[in-house]
């Protein structure tokens, strides 16, 4: 080919490939549209402190604007507060749809309510989502829960106690699970 048509030609290809990068940019850039409920604004009062007689809090699952933007926001809010119900209302079939399979097994129906039995968890709030893999993400996030003094962790005897936690979750028949794994190891906890 000659160079006068082989010019032209490269920069068609070279402007319809910048053209079809762009529109793809846009298709994958969109966030995903949450409600405005579940995000949660900076000084907007969702960030501020809930006064002890009031704790947990809401158990709503907020997520960060961050989060929100997240590809995946929207999935992990659903199976978090799916998480969160089935704890707050002591409902094992419904927990057993939030985690793994291998979780599940790890915990039989009596052992989760007697680990849950005064267990209520509210402030939820996802501040960032990680892709760790092609089927694991791992959500950064903070929580507060109260249970009855017996039932609080040994290390940490308060009947009100406030979490930064890692969660892992694992892809699983299409869905995001929350899952066993050493982040969770990881967590922080201080009393109300």
């Amino acid at each position: 080919m000659s160079s006068r048509v082989l010019l032209p030609l490269v920069l068609v290809i070279a402007a319809a490939t910048a053209g079809v990068g762009v529109a793809a940019r846009e298709v994958y850039q969109r966030p995903p549209v949450v409600p405005g409920d579940q995000i949660a604004v900076p000084g907007t009062g969702t960030d501020e402190s809930v006064p002890r007689s009031a704790q947990p809090g809401s158990g709503v699952v907020q997520l960060s604007v961050d989060a929100s933007l997240h590809p995946e926001g929207q999935r992990v809010h659903e199976v978090l507060q799916r998480l969160f119900d089935s704890i707050n209302n002591r409902d094992y079939e419904l927990w057993t749809k939030a985690v793994t399979a291998e979780r599940v097994a790890t915990l039989s129906r009596q052992k989760w309510l007697d680990d849950y039995r005064t267990s209520a968890d509210g402030s939820i709030l996802v501040h960032r989502i990680e892709v760790v893999g092609p089927t694991r993400l791992r959500v950064l996030m903070t929580l507060t829960s109260t249970q009855d003094l017996a039932d609080a962790p040994a290390d940490l005897q308060s009947d009100c106690i406030e979490w930064r936690v890692v969660y892992p979750l694992e892809l699983e028949r299409g869905a995001w699970r929350v899952d066993l794994g050493t982040e969770g190891r990881s967590s922080q906890s201080e009393a109300c």
